[in-house]
């Protein structure tokens, strides 16, 4: 039997998936996402249809890249033809039904705190780092998403200025308007920016990650692990998680849990304990699981 389904909407696909009664996969289908907003309510209703086949009241969860505005209504995504655009409710008129819609990173966080390595009683943070940095909290098993679903939105916090003093570095202008956001550099294109300002080269982050015996590659990411550590020391100061569950693509760099750590204790107050830092357990299934748990259960 389906219990449910989960769409994970991202910049280049579009994967369905039907999860059975115990939160398996049961069947998924994957398309290219579109580059022009109609073909992408199109290619949507689709994926939503393939889903309900044999039962058009089938619940259905949503997770996309971006922000729903609660005023407006309109969609806001670098990533999606749909910035700006009425895209929960064009959706919606095109299936004649109701989806869930969650942010794909808020949505990894709720798969991982009820399926995965984030199963623990408590304040539980997802932290997803990859083109950009964000995230979700959750307070025993329950989701912080209400108001303007902005909970979560980590890489947007400004940057620690001792670091930027420390290193000479650029106030650099993040994609979301803001000058001098976490996601600058302490993403994977920040990590590209670091090595450009201060080696003047130009490498991508999985040569970085991969060089990093090399003394002079290896100083770049030893900032880029102490901008993210420090990061995770302001989350800890607002709203002291026991568990931080790493995921995106950054979080498969062999060794990143444990320099992370290093990066932590070197700047954290002695006093206190600093929260455990897990590998995300869903892998690709979790943002559109973590949508379905969601629509299913509300």
């Amino acid at each position: 039997m389906i219990r449910t389904g989960g769409i994970d909407l991202g910049g280049t696909k579009i994967e369905a998936q039907k999860f059975d009664a115990d939160w398996n996969v049961a069947d998924k289908r994957r398309i290219d996402t579109p580059t022009n907003y109609r073909e992408l309510i199109a290619a949507m209703a689709d994926q939503i249809r393939w889903l309900q086949e044999d039962n058009p009241n089938l619940p259905v969860g949503i997770a996309a890249a971006g922000l729903a505005n609660p005023t407006s209504g309109t969609w806001n995504s670098a990533n999606l033809p749909a910035n700006g655009m009425p895209f929960v409710q064009d959706v919606a008129k095109a299936t004649g039904g109701r989806q869930i819609w969650l942010n794909d990173c808020r949505a990894f966080t709720q798969a991982e705190v009820v399926f995965g390595a984030g199963q623990s009683k408590g304040t539980i943070v997802g932290l997803v780092l990859g083109t950009g940095i964000a995230g979700g909290v959750s307070i025993d098993g329950a989701l912080i998403n209400h108001g303007d679903g902005q909970s979560g939105e980590f890489g947007h916090m400004p940057i620690s200025g001792e670091i930027i003093a420390a290193h000479s570095l650029p106030i650099i202008k993040c994609g979301c308007g803001r000058f001098g956001c976490y996601e600058t550099y302490g993403s994977g294109p920040g990590m590209e920016r670091l090595a450009e300002n201060l080696l003047g080269r130009d490498l991508t982050s999985r040569e970085i990650a991969l060089s990093r015996t090399n003394p002079e590659i290896s100083h770049i990411w030893e900032i880029w692990c102490e901008i993210n550590a420090a990061l995770i020391l302001t989350i800890v100061t607002m709203i002291d998680p026991k568990l931080i569950v790493l995921g995106g693509g950054l979080s498969k760099i062999s060794g990143i849990i444990e320099d992370l750590e290093s990066a932590l204790e070197r700047n954290a107050w002695r006093e206190f304990t600093l929260p455990s830092i897990r590998l995300g357990a869903r892998g690709e299934t979790a943002a559109a699981l973590g949508a379905a748990y969601v629509a299913y259960n509300v």
